[in-house]
């Protein structure tokens, strides 16, 4: 018998589990833990600091665990409410069931300035990773801002290159502004941050290593050879390029990994700059609405908690195919604090106006459970 809030698809290769949990600020209700005593950069500091500590003790590829935190707005209410949800997989639907409890047990674990409550019903799960209708839904997703070009040195058999920016949130930035936009929101939207722990392997260390190496030697003038009997400008975009795949090479093969994607799902047309604020306040990325051709993909990572990659919209202009394996992981990679600063906990200040619905629940569902 699967367990109450484990949402199990199995096939005779693999099973699939899916839980979740509901998260609220834990001064909704009057409780403590959510530092009211000090002034708000303070606040921000503590809450910031909690939650890199939490993540980094989720961190575990058992199970090919995953998670994803999702806002979602309420127009009747103009209140907001907040979900975990998460998923594993293994070959034995059992070990699958328990595998997703003990992933559940650990999100609910949350900081002290949250609350948190198990979802025990597996269709109020589903409903939660699959909006009512997808017909008329506009889709976007916010990614690290990749820029292109063609490689402008014709000894190297790179026809282009690509700089791959990090998200770069600062700590003490505030997520209200964000909240405050969303919870104006016309029709339902859906706000959600998805992290997979992730732990590169040595062929990725040793290509990022490989590619810092390239970019360094575009970047400097090439000397006269036999065949160049002049020396080549450094290439534009390699010059650029070159600081952010050494920061990569770096940082991304010395500690634990997530990948992460950034998704916004509205039933109607969003308020104006609304991708663009969530864009800024996880870490100054790009806002790219996924094209009709894409939209299958699209719903297929929103429903069940994938990364698939989206080639217009990941690729950001540039051309199909062009990009390396390594180069598309990049685009989504990020260590420990990086992702602390785009996966923020809800909270909520005594003295601000309410963001989030008391009990954590938007009013009404307003979701009916839709074929994935």
């Amino acid at each position: 018998m699967t367990p109450p809030g484990v949402l199990l698809e199995t096939t005779p290769a693999m099973s699939w589990a899916w839980i979740g949990v509901r998260v609220r600020p834990a001064l909704q209700l009057g409780e403590t833990g959510s530092y009211p005593d000090v002034d708000e950069s303070q606040r921000l500091t503590r809450t910031i600091t909690h939650e890199t500590a939490w993540l980094a003790g989720l961190w575990t590829t058992e199970s090919y665990a995953r998670w994803e935190l999702r806002f979602r707005n309420d127009p009747s209410t103009r209140l907001l409410s907040c979900v975990l949800l998460g998923r594993v997989e293994d070959g034995d639907p059992h070990r699958a069931a328990e595998a997703a409890i003990r992933l559940r047990d650990r999100l609910a674990a949350a900081p002290i300035h949250v609350r948190t409550d198990p979802l025990l019903d597996a269709d109020e799960v589903r409903e939660h990773l699959v909006p009512s209708a997808r017909g008329g839904y506009r889709t976007v997703e916010v990614r690290k801002r990749l820029a292109w070009a063609h490689c402008s040195r014709p000894e190297t058999r790179r026809r282009f290159c690509f700089a791959v920016s990090p998200l770069r949130a600062p700590a003490d930035r505030s997520w209200e502004p964000l909240w405050r936009e969303l919870r104006l929101m016309p029709e339902p939207t859906v706000l959600s941050v998805y992290l997979e722990p992730y732990r590169p392997s040595p062929p990725l260390v040793d290509d990022l290593r490989r590619l810092a190496a390239e970019y360094r030697y575009l970047a400097r003038p090439s000397p006269p050879s036999p065949v160049w009997t002049v020396s080549m400008e450094p290439d534009a975009l390699a010059e650029q390029a070159a600081p952010l795949y050494d920061r990569a090479a770096s940082l991304y093969t010395s500690g634990p990994c997530f990948r992460t994607r950034i998704s916004i799902a509205s039933q109607g047309e969003p308020r104006s700059g609304f991708a663009e604020l969530v864009a800024a306040t996880t870490g100054g990325g790009v806002a790219c609405e996924a094209p009709p051709g894409e939209q299958e993909t699209f719903w297929r990572n929103f429903a069940g908690l994938n990364r698939e990659w989206l080639g217009l919209t990941h690729g950001q202009g540039a051309p199909v195919g062009a990009l390396r394996d390594s180069e598309r992981i990049l685009c989504d990679l990020s260590d420990v604090d990086e992702a602390a600063l785009t996966f923020r906990l809800p909270y909520q200040v005594q003295s601000h106006l309410p963001l989030f619905a008391p009990t954590g629940k938007p009013r009404g569902r307003g979701t009916t459970t839709a074929e994935r």
